[in-house]
């Protein structure tokens, strides 16, 4: 089973073979990441250096203006590193999730967001925060 630094390796060199600037530039931002955090004091995993990476481009969507030139580039960067990250589950996968973690929760005892809301982003680290928040808070309300 290959790594995910070395299936990045071998797309940068596809990349360089077929002239694709935009591609080219995103794979070398990834490795570089994965090696900036495997050398780091604290080591972290190419998946989570990866993701770090992620993280930085959804920030940066937000700091610029919907259709201006740097929105649509940090858009198509960001969909390039979508492909090597796992797929995000559906509404209906976390909705699943969520009903059964509040189920769990004893009747008397008040549902921990929190903590669903951890163990949600452990399963699935890619999928966005904000809409699963927003999922927990409409099972929650209709728990009650």
């Amino acid at each position: 089973m290959t790594t995910l630094k070395e299936t990045l390796t071998n797309d940068l060199k596809s990349a360089l073979k077929n002239q694709d600037k935009e591609l080219t530039g995103v794979l070398r931002m990834l490795i570089s990441a994965i090696q900036y955090g495997q050398t780091a004091a604290k080591p972290i995993s190419e998946f989570d250096a990866v993701l770090s990476y992620r993280k930085q481009l959804i920030d940066a969507l937000e700091m610029f203006p919907k259709g201006s030139e740097k929105h649509l580039q940090t858009e198509s960067e960001l969909k390039i590193v979508e492909r090597y990250m796992p797929k995000a589950p559906s509404d209906d996968e976390l909705n699943k999730i969520i009903q059964d973690k509040i189920s769990q929760t004893p009747s008397q005892e008040k549902v921990n967001i929190g903590l669903i809301m951890k163990e949600i982003k452990q399963l699935y680290p890619t999928c966005d925060g904000k809409a699963v928040m927003a999922l927990i808070q409409k099972e929650v309300a209709q728990h009650k």
